[in-house]
């Protein structure tokens, strides 16, 4: 039975945690860029934190762990503002040039024409920062940003290309050129867009035009630990977002047109980042866990420890889950210092534990 969109989004959804809205857009992409039909490309506009890179990483992941993916594992990801000379002079030459050495890399050194021009057409580019590229820069004409997102319209619209590339024919390497069909390529492209946020909320918040907050209840635990029905109003870019707001930002129509989903990725709440210390492949406290487990040493942490740490990490919403590591490292400082040294540890059957609660997380990062 072929894979489907489904299979795809499940097995994005175990590594990739919350964003299940554009978890579904990928995997629909996914799955036309595979079956040969035009998919579309997408460009994710999320914080730092949210999980751009993570998604891109999965995709690929996902190609390499399919046997039936082999074709479409070539990918390339790199940030967008590269394409652009230290001169201001634009090399799109480059993204080629990257796609070529991941031909090589997943096929082999030794390619012929054919295997080049196909490897270059079923590959997956991600390009990072493409908010770097604005046409505006401080309110000001960005020359490079606005000749940069020109260049790319050609390839992101599905064009046949001749790209230079080095191949092997009859035992030897030549240099040659290969006709690619940019529209078999899916592109992913990404950025924090940060300054379009407050962007946005600026407008609401003046009545500059007839959009407004929204107030809901949430379910609140208070420092004591009651749980309290409390009103709150909140921004959330996909809420309000209008295509008028990026091209205020700086992103060309003609370059917008290009995509066919802008998929705005949440900020994370509370049971995300809880979630992704218990059991994100990169998480603190998993490497916290192996650090003690080194020396014998069992480390727990109490769900209001975790709750609390989510907190204090939701309170930098800039940064999302790339807060985790910072603030776990300042409440474990001390103890990775001088394990056996702590009050809290406890001999058991086996050795030792060690158990970080609610208390010794604010104690800590009172300091």
């Amino acid at each position: 039975m072929p894979i489907l969109p489904k299979d795809i989004f499940d097995y994005m959804a175990k590594r990739v945690l919350g964003q299940r809205e554009v978890l579904r857009l990928i995997s629909v992409a996914v799955y036309k860029h595979v079956s040969g039909i035009r998919a579309g490309n997408i460009l994710l506009v999320g914080n730092s934190g949210t999980g751009k890179t993570t998604i891109m990483k999965t995709i690929h992941r996902f190609y390499l762990e399919h046997d039936e993916m082999a074709p479409f594992r070539v990918m390339a990801v790199l940030n967008a503002n590269i394409l652009a000379g230290e001169e201001g002079d634009i090399r799109t030459a480059r993204l080629f040039t990257a796609l070529e050495a991941a031909v090589k890399k997943q096929l082999g050194e030794n390619v012929d024409r054919e295997t080049m021009r196909l490897g270059l057409q079923n590959a997956t580019v991600c390009l990072d920062e493409v908010d770097k590229i604005s046409a505006r820069i401080s309110g000001k004409p960005n020359p490079v940003g606005i000749t940069l997102q020109q260049a790319l319209l050609t390839i992101l619209e599905g064009e046949t290309i001749m790209v230079p590339v080095t191949v092997m024919e009859n035992g030897a390497e030549v240099a040659t050129h290969v006709p690619v069909d940019t529209g078999k390529i899916l592109f992913v492209c990404g950025g924090a867009f940060e300054e379009l946020y407050d962007q946005v909320y600026s407008l609401i918040v003046n009545r500059k035009d007839d959009r407004r907050l929204k107030e809901t209840t949430e379910l609140q635990r208070s420092a004591d630990g009651e749980v309290r029905v409390t009103a709150v109003t909140r921004f959330k870019l996909v809420d309000y977002l209008r295509l008028s707001d990026m091209f205020t930002y700086g992103m060309l129509p003609q370059f917008l047109s290009r995509f066919s989903s802008i998929a705005i990725l949440d900020d994370l709440a509370r049971e995300d980042l809880v979630q992704i210390m218990l059991a994100a492949e990169d998480s603190p406290l998993r490497h916290c866990r192996e650090f003690f487990a080194s020396m014998g040493i069992d480390l727990r942490v109490t769900q209001e420890a975790l709750d609390s740490i989510a907190e204090h990490a939701l309170r930098n919403t800039r940064i999302g889950a790339r807060a985790l590591r910072e603030i776990f490292s300042r409440i474990m400082a001390d103890a990775e210092f001088d394990p056996f040294g702590q009050p809290k540890l406890q001999k058991t059957e086996k050795g030792h534990s060690l158990t970080i609660d609610r208390a010794m997380v604010q104690e800590r990062l009172a300091r």
